[in-house]
């Protein structure tokens, strides 16, 4: 690397140069007791305070613009803004999750859309509507894939009629720039088993019945004729920050496997592995 380029990335500062607050200063800590107590405070004054979920956003924006998006500390925000359901950060963190550069903030970001929940996934949905790469819709199916977790459960109906349009919309495109197996695989990890016979037709007359991407999907609708969307036992929230918010989970987990909320965990193995690194 030239001088000059080993000079700039020297220079690249790090969340500890920006962080002055003290509140913003704990989440630096090694000790993963005080994180936890830092992040869960983070939340109360963000449901106390819409200025200081906008204050915290507005951090997110500048660890990015300064390149240190992917510290630590920067998703420990995320978490919070998340758990805190804020409105006021969906713009920022559809913006994080589309810097595929930034892996573990683009990652994170993710799981706090899902988090949020209906409104941040309605301006998910209005951003892919806009075109963004190949790349990145395909990243954003898998996401909507993941919308059977969700509380609201009959707006999982929205995003399946969302992702049948999204389809034909896919195989308009050029082949090399379409995302048509990644919308439908979402499809079928929600369960939309209305979408199957349309699905066997686009199979056989678009793909020659040679794609397995789109024929594991089929078999997927084919073994859940309830309809159920598949929901993971741990969900990727869990699995990233479920010791920050442990006991709240817990209480969550119970709710969820209540008698009568039977979930599909029939899918591929594959499929699951996949869940666990979202």
């Amino acid at each position: 690397m030239p001088d000059s380029e080993s000079d700039e990335a020297m220079k690249l500062p790090s969340f500890r140069d920006l962080a002055e607050e003290p509140h913003l200063l704990s989440l630096l800590s090694d000790d993963r007791q005080e994180i936890a107590q830092s992040v869960r405070s983070l939340v109360d004054r963000c449901l106390e305070d819409g200025d200081f979920q906008a204050s915290l956003t507005d951090t997110i924006e500048t660890a990015v613009e300064e390149g240190c998006g992917d510290d630590q500390a920067v998703l420990w925000i995320v978490a919070a803004l998340a758990e805190a359901r804020s409105q006021n950060a969906i713009h920022a963190l559809l913006r994080s999750f589309a810097m595929e550069e930034e892996e573990s903030l683009s990652h994170a970001a993710g799981i706090a859309l899902l988090r949020i929940g209906v409104p941040a996934i309605e301006a998910l949905m209005e951003w892919i509507d806009e075109e963004p790469g190949a790349d990145l819709r395909k990243l954003t199916y898998r996401l909507l894939g993941d919308c059977g977790m969700l509380d609201e459960q009959d707006y999982v109906e929205n995003v399946k009629e969302f992702l049948r349009a999204r389809v034909l919309r896919e195989q308009a495109r050029e082949p090399g720039e379409q995302a048509t197996e990644e919308a439908i695989a979402a499809a079928a990890r929600l369960g939309d088993y209305e979408f199957l016979d349309h699905l066997r037709e686009i199979f056989t007359q678009s793909f020659n019945s040679k794609n397995t991407s789109i024929q594991d999907s089929i078999e997927t609708l084919q073994e859940n004729p309830e309809g159920l969307p598949f929901i993971p036992t741990i969900s990727a929230w869990e699995e990233n920050f479920g010791w920050i918010f442990e006991e709240d989970l817990e209480s969550h987990r119970v709710n969820r496997d209540q008698p009568g909320q039977e979930h599909s965990h029939h899918h591929h193995d594959h499929q699951c592995e996949e869940d666990c690194q979202l």
